[in-house]
C-alpha cells in the first residue's frame, strides 16, 4: 500500500508531552494515526523543550530532557522543531556531544537529529528555507525571553543566543528576497501583530528587547507569502484575511497544514483543525 503523509502545526509544548499525547489518544482512530502506512509530521513552533529546556534548576535539565524525548518518541509522530527562546541552540548541543548527532539533508534544507531520538528533527538555528509537503517555507527561529531577569535571579536556564544576531538577521533578509513563499514559520511575531492583551502583567514592556519583532515586521512588509504561523504567546488566534494572506498564532490547537494553506477568507478554526 502506498505511504500517506499528514502534516500538522502546533505551538509551544514546553517540555510537556501531555498536549501531544492528548491529541493522539483523542484522534488516533478518527485520523488513523497508528496506520503503518501513514507518516504524521508535526511542525512545532518553538519552545518545544527537547534541548535543555527547563523552568527550574539547571541541574535537572539533562534528566528532564531525556524523559521528555523518550515520551515523545513513543508516539507515532515525526517532530520538526523550530527553535524558540527557552531552549538551547542545536549547534550548542552538537558541540557538547558531536558523536551523538548527525546532520541530514531533508525537506530541501538541513536538519539535525540526535541519533538516539531520530524522530525529533531540529531546524537550523538561523533563518532557512525548507519545503514542507511541497510548500516553500521560510523558517525564522528565536525570540527574547521577557522573564530573563527572573530566570537569572532564580538560577533558571537562560540562553544568551536566544535571538538572532545581526548577521543572522541579514541572512534572513537575503533569503526573504527569494520570495514568494507559501508559508513562514517563526516563534515570535512581527511587532505589528503583537497581542498586547496577552502580555504578562508586572513586566515593564519598556525593558523588553523587541529586536526580533521589529526584524520580523520588516520581513513581513516586504515579503510575498500566503500563510504565517507563530507561537510564543500561549494562545490561539486567527487574524483577518489580508488579500490572500492569513496569519495564525498557535498554542493548544493542532492545525492541518493542507487545510491552513487552502483555507479561504470565510473559514475559521473548525475548517483548519486536524
Amino acid at each position: 500500500m502506498k505511504k500517506r503523509s499528514k502534516w500538522l502545526l502546533m505551538g509551544d509544548i514546553h517540555a510537556d508531552v501531555g498536549p501531544i499525547a492528548y491529541f493522539y489518544y483523542h484522534n488516533k482512530e478518527r485520523l488513523q494515526l497508528d496506520d503503518p502506512n501513514l507518516t504524521t509530521r508535526i511542525i512545532l513552533l518553538g519552545d518545544v523543550g527537547a534541548n535543555n529546556f527547563g523552568y527550574r534548576s539547571t541541574n535537572c535539565l539533562e534528566t528532564q530532557s531525556m524523559a521528555f524525548k523518550t515520551a515523545l518518541s513513543k508516539l507515532p509522530f515525526t517532530y520538526i522543531c523550530l527553535r524558540g527562546n527557552h531552549e538551547a541552540r542545536v549547534s550548542q548541543m552538537m558541540k557538547r556531544n558531536p558523536d551523538a548527532w548527525e546532520k541530514k539533508e531533508k525537506y530541501g534544507g538541513a536538519i539535525y537529529v540526535e541519533k538516539t531520538f531520530p524522530k525529533i528533527e531540529y531546524l537550523e538555528d538561523v533563518p532557512a528555507i525548507y519545503y514542507f509537503n511541497g510548500y516553500k517555507t521560510l523558517s525564522l527561529p528565536g525570540a527574547y525571553s521577557v522573564d530573563k531577569e527572573y530566570r537569572l535571579k532564580h538560577g533558571w536556564p537562560w540562553y544568551q543566543e536566544e535571538q538572532l544576531s545581526e548577521e543572522e538577521m541579514d541572512l534572513g533578509r537575503t533569503l526573504a528576497r527569494e520570495d514568494p513563499f507559501d508559508l513562514v514559520i517563526s516563534h515570535t511575531c512581527p511587532i505589528t501583530y503583537e497581542p498586547r492583551d496577552l502580555f504578562l502583567p508586572g513586566i515593564d514592556q519598556t525593558r523588553i528587547d523587541k529586536t526580533m519583532e521589529r526584524f520580523l515586521a520588516e520581513i513581513e512588509m516586504q515579503l510575498a507569502y500566503k500563510r504565517w504561523a507563530w507561537g510564543h504567546f500561549h494562545s490561539d488566534r486567527l487574524w483577518p484575511f489580508e488579500g490572500n494572506k492569513e496569519k495564525v498564532m498557535l498554542y493548544n490547537n493542532v492545525v492541518d497544514l493542507d487545510k491552513l494553506m487552502n483555507m479561504s477568507g470565510n473559514d475559521y478554526w473548525d475548517d483548519i483543525l486536524a
